[in-house]
């Protein structure tokens, strides 16, 4: 039979012959006796670091938590990025791909297709810091074209980073300045 119907007990734990120092009984009480002392050390050393630090902590939670995005590049509205074309302070990157650009864009733009990353980031690192901001851009409300640059520009190190929502088609639609063929 494995197990026993009664409940284990120090007296009845298997001790090995009897050694010449301790008898297993003991050992077992010693083992017990330094575990209750260190948890008890734990515990006043615990008290203590509390005790020192600046501020006490909440027992319940006072302010919702911060919502923290993934994302390292965030999406701008038309407005913002109408400002930063006017002062200039922004690279536009349109993330369509070449036959969409040369058929017309963003004044002054670079295109920058993410399935072509190979081709354009020596040059594009090379020429703009890392702390330039850059507006990606596509076309559609459902074009994922922008994220997905924007996402590959942050690899590249760049800081400040951004995307349009259907850029293209706000653009057009508000007579914002556009090279065409």
């Amino acid at each position: 039979m494995l197990f026993s119907q009664t409940p284990l007990s120090i007296s009845r734990l298997p001790c090995p012959p009897s050694g010449p120092v301790l008898s297993c009984r003991t050992m077992m009480r010693k083992v017990i006796h330094e575990t209750v002392w260190l948890l008890l050390i734990a515990a006043i050393l615990a008290a203590g670091a509390y005790a020192l630090r600046p501020d006490i902590l909440p027992l319940k939670a006072t302010d919702p938590p911060v919502k923290v995005s993934e994302e390292p590049f965030k999406e701008i509205s038309l407005d913002a990025a109408r400002e930063m074309f006017a002062k200039g302070t922004a690279l536009f990157a349109d993330a369509r791909p070449a036959v969409a650009y040369e058929a017309g864009h963003i004044r002054k733009a670079l295109n920058l297709e993410p399935a072509a990353l190979d081709e354009w980031a020596p040059t594009l690192i090379a020429n703009y810091a890392l702390d330039q901001p850059i507006v990606a851009y596509c076309e559609g409300a459902q074009c994922q074209l922008s994220r997905e640059l924007a996402e590959r520009l942050t690899w590249l190190g760049y800081e400040k980073v951004y995307y349009l929502g259907d850029g293209w088609g706000q653009w057009q639609k508000h007579g914002l300045p556009v090279d065409l063929p």
